[in-house]
């Protein structure tokens, strides 16, 4: 009899804690109940109820911002007049990724906890009863609407907290974002966002996302790339429709961070059209192994070295060596001064480049090696200049000393013009060739404070203009230089033809960016620059006139071209353009992935392509192990192929990566390309 008493008070005082629960219901994929953070409630108080979900394994729901697809979870509450609710307080949202596209919700069991305040005049010893009619989309491979309602009866009278779930409420209400005191600015360039913040919690932002409260501010499925500085931190990523429509003077959302192992929230507010400065921003934590400053100096001085090697600067530089060895048997100290002048247009010419480099960074804007032939403009006057090099070269026009100050013959002058000129060329030209060592360099540099920045560059410059200067010093190989003679004409004649190649190239390269109006425009800057020529020659002041005139012609339509917006990159393999949301899908189907982050202007690009890319057994390779091939085009200006580029440690193309069947992060391979490279890297060795 006393055990049967004892089971029988024990069942009463178990029987708060019972009613802290409503029964579940079960609407298919997801078991739903109401839970509270009180058995029993006073007049005049707060409490929380939560939605409780119990999703099946792999079933998903979602946030207020679903993201590209879904519907937010609904809960419409059935209150008495003593009653009163708040909103929903949502957790931290996750991304889900449902192939190609990104979802904003919640898996396993989230609770969604909302405030209620009992009238001051309930009753004690009254009943209240909470009813909730509630909707989500429940989705994995196939998404499913449910429904259901759920009831809590709650005893008025003094407050009693319940031991079981009021935890569990409060841990979920810790997890709600709250306000604090970040700052924060958006602004839209072109078809990217920039996010910029400030004023920072403690905490580890390397993984920070920025979810949004309503849709179309940010591409969901596209990645948000991170930048931090020592002020704040930056999130670049493609803007959505929302930008298309009258925007607001702020858009709200959470930014999600680490601490310690926890997952935290910040609600934000942004302030559309204002940006702020992040303060210097850091070096990127994926780069060439063991990258320091000294490390970064001397790969870059030797990259500048073998720099000179490289097809697209062999037609300048092969200028000065003739001009060097015009002058080899002669005084030895204009030789000296002819390579000291050409350092110092090597130099010059690095260190403006830096400078302009470093104050379009600092304006936002995402480049890195070889950024001026991203312009069609630049592209097109240096073609036309090579254009008109290479005729003087091959003596079709003996321009007198007069027009020599026009530039046209200052490569193939000896003295202060021509030497420096040629050093200017011969850098601009460089910058659609990276050299070994020097990728790692660049990209160093570029994720570096100006100073290691302009360090690097001004050690690429000496390794470029090196060779010349050593020349210059020894005496030995000046000695084995042949002397003067008629082969030096025919020498010159001959080197006219690489300039002609150089600039059909660079032709090329700008019916990529500027399609057949591009073409039409250059030939014709060509036709009147060969036409200013022909006046300048003359010596009547009509002809100079107009051949000033033609001069302007040639560069008004040489600066009157503009990008197309789809520039293409020819390739026999099927490929497909890359983005980080077609990597993610493609490592969910578990495919190897081969990304070709390359440029029309890039030589170092298409001789891999015409070496082993495009070759029959490369495709073979990527047939046979049913590897993707996606092609990252960075021949215009694109900011996050930039970004990502930085993401390894580099600031320009080539960069090839493979994602292994069984690899999370990309093999980085070389520069220089070999079909047992990639097998390797696609199979998953180390190479």
């Amino acid at each position: 009899m006393r055990a049967l008493i004892l089971t029988f008070l024990t069942w009463l005082m178990a029987m708060p804690a019972i009613a802290s629960q409503s029964v579940p219901v079960d609407t298919g994929k997801v078991t739903a109940s109401l839970v509270s953070t009180h058995d029993r409630i006073a007049p005049g108080q707060e409490f929380y109820i939560a939605l409780r979900t119990v999703l099946d394994e792999h079933w998903h729901t979602y946030w207020r911002n679903p993201g590209d697809s879904g519907e937010p979870v609904q809960i419409e509450w059935e209150l008495s007049d003593k009653l009163s609710a708040d909103e929903i307080n949502w957790p931290l949202p996750r991304t889900i990724p449902t192939g190609p596209i990104v979802n904003y919700g919640f898996e396993g069991a989230p609770l969604f906890p909302v405030k209620f305040k009992l009238a001051q005049d309930a009753e004690l010893g009254s009943v209240v009863t909470v009813r909730a009619n509630f909707y989500y989309l429940v989705c994995k491979d196939v998404c499913i609407p449910e429904q259901g309602s759920v009831s809590l009866p709650i005893a008025v009278g003094a407050p009693l907290e319940d031991l079981g779930w009021k935890p569990e409420i409060e841990a979920a209400l810790t997890e709600v974002p709250k306000k604090g005191n970040i700052q924060g600015g958006i602004i839209k360039a072109n078809s990217t966002v920039t996010i910029s913040l400030l004023n920072l919690p403690e905490g580890d932002f390397s993984k920070a996302y920025f979810f949004p409260y309503e849709q179309g501010v940010l591409g969901h499925s596209e990645a948000q790339i991170l930048r931090r500085g020592s002020k704040g931190l930056s999130l670049t990523t493609t803007a959505d429709y929302i930008w298309n429509e009258t925007i607001p003077e702020t858009l709200d959302g959470v930014l999600t961070y680490e601490n310690g192992e926890t997952l935290r929230g910040a609600e934000i507010s942004l302030a559309v059209g204002k940006s702020f400065d992040i303060g210097e921003v850091s070096a990127p934590e994926v780069k060439i192994a063991g990258a320091t400053l000294w490390t970064a100096i001397i790969g870059a001085l030797i990259g500048g070295l073998i720099l000179n090697l490289m097809p697209c600067v062999f037609p300048v530089i092969s200028i000065k060596a003739l001009s060097i060895a015009k002058l080899a048997h002669g005084e030895r100290g204009k030789i000296r001064r002819e390579a000291w002048l050409y350092t110092a247009g090597v130099i010059t010419t690095f260190l403006l480049l830096t400078i302009l480099l470093l104050g379009l960074k600092a304006g936002g804007t995402e480049i890195g090696w070889g950024f001026q032939l991203q312009s069609p403009k630049v592209v097109a006057i240096l073609a036309v200049l090579l254009f008109v090099i290479g005729l003087n070269l091959l003596g079709v026009f003996e321009i007198g000393s007069r027009l020599q100050n026009t530039g046209t013959k200052l490569t193939q002058s000896s003295g202060v013009a021509g030497s420096f000129f040629t050093g200017a060329l011969a850098v601009i030209v460089a910058t659609p060739c990276t050299a070994p060592l020097m990728a790692g360099a660049v990209g160093y540099a570029l994720a570096s404070p100006a100073f290691i920045t302009l360090a690097v560059f001004m050690a690429l410059g000496i390794g470029f203009a090196l060779p010349f200067l050593l020349v210059a010093y020894i005496p030995s190989i000046l000695t084995k230089l042949p002397k003067p003679g008629p082969w030096m004409e025919r020498f010159k004649e001959l080197l006219a033809f690489p300039m002609f190649a150089a600039a059909i190239w660079l032709i090329w390269v700008l019916s990529l960016q500027a399609g057949e109006s591009g073409i039409l425009f250059v030939l014709s800057a060509m036709l009147a620059a060969t036409f200013a020529i022909w006046l300048l020659k003359r010596g009547s002041m009509i002809t100079k006139t107009l051949g000033t005139l033609a001069v302007i012609v040639a560069i008004a339509l040489s600066i009157s071209i503009s990008s197309t917006s789809n520039p293409g990159t020819v390739s026999r393999l099927e490929s497909e353009a890359w983005s980080p949301s077609r990597v993610a899908e493609l490592q969910e189907q578990g495919r190897p992935i081969f990304v070709d982050f390359t440029a029309a202007w890039c030589v170092t690009c298409k001789v891999n392509e015409k070496v082993v890319l495009n070759k029959a057994k490369t495709q073979k390779l990527f047939e046979d192990t049913n590897t993707a091939f996606l092609i990252a085009d960075w021949t215009n200006k694109n900011d996050l192929i930039a970004t990502e580029l930085a993401k390894y440690g580099r600031a320009g193309v080539p960069l090839y990566l493979v994602y292994s069947n069984n690899s999370v992060s990309p093999v980085i391979l070389p520069q220089v390309l070999s079909h047992d490279v990639i097998r390797d890297a696609i199979a998953g060795e180390k190479s």
